[in-house]
């Protein structure tokens, strides 16, 4: 196998990772719409649109890490070339920052929903509206940073 056919291996990977990462974001969007208006209705339903929704932070996961490992594949086969451009050095943080927000931010949102429906008592729909609002929030930034980063993916400004 000759190196050109590796680092184009590496990108294959590298644009599943992205398209996992970003279409398991966009599925999880509109399941938890689906799941806000379910639950309104029939708590019971929304519980259980929730529940199968609970693989996709795994898929994102994948991504994830199929975007990083192939990243670094990549440098490695160009000798960083790529590293000294602008447009890289502008999308890697990013890149650190989608993957960072949905670690911190959508897995721990989920788990203190995934807690709360399982719960009973006052304030427990003070704390789902605060969750809602924030997971709002996650999706919003995340197809922006998202958008950017296929931005300078295309155009490779410099």
């Amino acid at each position: 196998m000759t190196t050109q056919t590796l680092y184009h291996a590496f990108l294959l990977f590298h644009i599943t990772g992205i398209i996992l990462f970003i279409g398991t974001t966009v599925v999880d969007y509109l399941s938890v719409n689906q799941f806000w208006r379910q639950y309104e209705l029939d708590p019971p339903k929304g519980q259980a649109i929730w529940q199968a929704m609970s693989k996709f932070p795994v898929l994102m996961g994948v991504g994830m890490l199929l975007i990083i490992i192939t990243a670094v594949g990549m440098m490695a086969f160009t000798h960083g070339v790529f590293g000294e451009q602008v447009w890289l050095r502008v999308k890697v943080p990013i890149v650190l920052l989608t993957i960072l927000n949905g670690l911190l931010i959508r897995r721990g949102q989920g788990s203190k929903l995934s807690k709360i429906l399982q719960e009973t008592g006052a304030g427990i729909s003070q704390q789902i509206k605060k969750i809602k609002r924030n997971l709002s929030i996650f999706h919003a930034v995340q197809l922006v940073m998202f958008f950017a980063i296929l931005l300078l993916s295309v155009f490779k400004f410099n």
